[in-house]
């Protein structure tokens, strides 16, 4: 029995040696691959590495149709936490060293806040940079027949609606939309 005993000691003693000199040999066939893949970080400690520096370009589309974009460097240091700063923005286009991302904006710029005023341009509603007497066009919509307009709205028009605010853009658009001249079908 002492012999069938130390038997069975002795193989199971060998099958972990042979098991341990299998995971020995993987963990050495791993490393080997990952040194001939970067063949820079084999002497580097991952606290010594140099960040990934990337230029990032970021495009802001607003509804007036304004589009606003900055550039800037980024050191990155953890893929995963620049992936998880820029998630709500989408990807336009992405090269070694660069990427632009695009975000959509249900808002007015910042510059229509400040510049845009609505008005009217040969009977045209229209938006221009500054007061309409100025006659900075930045954009124009539709035809207004203005023979159908209150006095005090031909005023306001001639005058310029201040376009403070995304309501104000979008309530001006709505309010003279049906104020366009109707156009009759001739068979």
């Amino acid at each position: 029995m002492k012999r069938y005993q130390l038997l069975l000691i002795c193989s199971l003693a060998v099958v972990g040696i042979i098991t341990f000199a299998g995971y020995l040999s993987g963990e050495e066939q791993a490393k080997t691959i990952e040194d001939k893949a970067n063949p820079a970080a084999k002497n580097e400690n991952p606290a010594q590495r140099e960040p990934l520096e990337l230029e990032v370009t970021l495009q802001k589309h607003y509804i007036d149709g304004k589009i606003e974009e900055s550039t800037h460097k980024e050191k990155i240091w953890a893929m995963e936490d620049f992936w998880s700063y820029y998630h709500d923005w989408q990807v336009v286009d992405q090269k070694e060293g660069e990427i632009v991302f695009k975000k959509e904006i249900s808002d007015i710029s910042p510059y229509m806040k400040e510049n845009g005023y609505f008005g009217l341009a040969e009977n045209q509603l229209t938006i221009f940079e500054g007061l309409p007497i100025h006659e900075q066009v930045i954009q124009s919509f539709y035809q207004i027949d203005t023979d159908e307009l209150e006095s005090y709205q031909v005023k306001q028009l001639h005058d310029g609606i201040k376009i403070d605010s995304k309501q104000v853009y979008q309530y001006v658009l709505e309010a003279y939309r049906d104020m366009a001249p109707s156009r009759s079908v001739s068979s």
